[in-house]
């Protein structure tokens, strides 16, 4: 299999298995995609808020008025 990111051999009998995998991880990155469109912030649809809070990081969604 090819494509314009490179190539991939797989054996025939790992075909469908592969081919199910790959359309699941399209049907994933669509929706993800969706929703980075929409507004949806990659820290919160990864749930990161948490466990940069935790390191001490802090995450202003907007800035400080003056």
């Amino acid at each position: 299999m090819a494509d314009d990111d490179g190539v991939v051999v797989i054996h025939r009998r790992d075909a469908a298995d592969v081919v199910a995998k790959g359309e699941k991880r399209r049907a994933d990155e669509d929706g993800k995609r969706q929703k980075l469109a929409a507004g949806v912030l990659g820290l919160d649809m990864y749930n990161m808020r948490e466990p940069l809070a935790k390191a001490g990081l802090v995450y202003i969604d907007e800035p400080e008025s003056d």
